[in-house]
């Protein structure tokens, strides 16, 4: 017995000295994937004047970003068909990143002229400088009468307020607007979607070339998954998009 008990406590202490030495691996890992992100960042700012290029040959393209949109696997669920009905207004996406840190960035939705709203850009800004604190400003969109799409998901916010609920604004309306996202305290998962993935591939994603092995990665990505699964620390910092769902113009 007390050989037994002598291995187990040799066997306990072995677990815990490889704990640590993971904690020790993983604080590594992290330092890597942050560079990464300052890396591909740095790249992107400097493929600005090659993506404004693109600009001016996609602007010959109808519904060239609607179409981007709804092609994303992950994009394409959060769209409504009252949504696509506003996007297909859309001439252009910019992602205007920090010359100083550009893992800083805002993005920029360029509308034409429609019946929805009465500014052309509708813009929501990242400050990703202290990690684990994202910085979010949003910008009002300016609703023209009767065609506030987002009116539902406000109401049902305000309802939830009036009786303390600290649930995710969006998360759990499954008929949330798009145009949510707008309004949302976070979203910048669904910002990095757009900003590093559509937005660089935007052409692969309008001719649907985009490589299957990629789209399993995505798809591994669930936006407004609120239930009580363990997440890692950078997932518990980063809040949801406005909420997942299906399509209705399929």
């Amino acid at each position: 017995m007390a050989a037994e008990n002598g291995a187990l406590v040799e066997h306990e202490s072995a677990l815990h000295e490889l704990e640590a030495i993971n904690e020790d691996i993983n604080v590594i890992v992290e330092q890597l994937v942050d560079e990464e992100a300052a890396l591909h960042a740095k790249y992107e700012l400097k493929k600005a004047s090659l993506y404004k290029k693109r600009q001016d040959v996609v602007a010959n393209i109808p519904k060239f970003w609607l179409t981007c949109l709804e092609k994303h696997p992950i994009i394409t669920s959060l769209i409504e068909m009252e949504d696509a009905e506003a996007i297909a207004y859309l001439e252009s996406i910019e992602i205007e990143r920090s010359v100083k840190n550009p893992i800083n960035y805002k993005i920029i939705f360029v509308f034409g002229e429609n019946p929805y709203f009465t500014q052309r850009k509708l813009v929501k800004e990242f400050d990703f400088s202290n990690k684990g604190d994202v910085k979010v400003t949003n910008h009002e969109i300016k609703w023209k009468a009767d065609k506030d799409l987002t009116a539902s998901a406000k109401k049902e916010k305000a309802g939830k307020e009036e009786v303390n609920d600290d649930s995710d604004q969006f998360s759990e309306n499954e008929e949330a607007s798009f145009f949510c996202w707008f309004d949302d305290e976070n979203g910048s998962e669904l910002a990095d979607l757009i900003a590093n993935d559509l937005f660089p591939n935007a052409g692969m994603y309008y001719a649907g070339t985009v490589n299957s092995d990629d789209e399993d990665e995505l798809e591994e990505f669930e936006l407004g998954d609120s239930e009580g699964e363990d997440n890692d620390a950078s997932e518990e910092e980063a809040e949801d998009a406005p909420t997942s769902k299906r399509a209705k113009h399929d």
